[in-house]
């Protein structure tokens, strides 16, 4: 991913917050040697020294066959927007589009072992919805195990990092103040989101 210097996100702590809130990430690999992807929700274990990422696929869904042993990349964005060029102070000048992502690359191991496999789906329903949990615990034995042979989970050591918060850091603090005000006025939901990672990156 392209970063120049002054949109670095290197805080690891900023980065897991940023992937725990938007987890419903983009798993990148190759499929023979065509290149291939997959929307999915995906969780960490939040431990920087040795993160892991965990998710899970559809069986029909023939991703998985290779995957194994692939260095893979797995992208999360969210909030983007359009910047007008109206929020500058200067007439010439360009739009451009402000956005949060971040990249990780790592090997993905296939989880076999059935205890595994229950902690992760545990932790994925706590996460998305502890009501459902809760019913899940009460559910037919013959019916989870049906549901359960229909996906492939499966973990991901990471092995590299890349964040980017491209924030407008290059304008001045009265531009940044324009772009905030533009962004919460949007009808568009998400614009708030990015202004309010602006907001916590200039100085008040």
């Amino acid at each position: 991913m392209y970063t120049p210097k002054i949109n670095q996100l290197n805080d690891i702590q900023d980065i897991l917050a940023f992937i725990d809130r938007f987890s419903f990430g983009i798993l990148i690999s190759l499929q023979g040697n065509r290149i291939i992807g997959t929307h999915l929700p995906i969780i960490s274990n939040n431990n920087p020294e040795e993160l892991f990422l965990y998710t899970h696929i559809a069986l029909a869904n023939e991703q998985w066959k290779e995957i194994e042993g692939q260095e893979v990349l797995i992208i999360f964005t969210e909030p983007h927007a359009y910047i007008s060029p109206s929020n500058y102070l200067k007439e010439e000048t360009v739009p451009t589009w402000n956005y949060v992502a971040v990249h990780m690359y790592g090997q993905v191991s296939i989880i076999q072992d059935e205890k595994e496999i229950n902690e992760l789906m545990t932790k994925t329903m706590i996460k998305y919805e502890p009501e459902y949990y809760e019913k899940w615990l009460i559910l037919s034995e013959p019916f989870k195990a049906n549901m359960m042979k229909g996906i492939v989970p499966f973990k991901i050591d990471v092995t590299g990092i890349e964040g980017k918060a491209k924030l407008s850091q290059n304008k001045n603090h009265q531009e940044k103040e324009n772009i905030i005000k533009y962004l919460n006025q949007s009808q568009v939901v998400t614009d708030s989101l990015l202004a309010e990672y602006m907001e916590r990156d200039i100085p008040k």
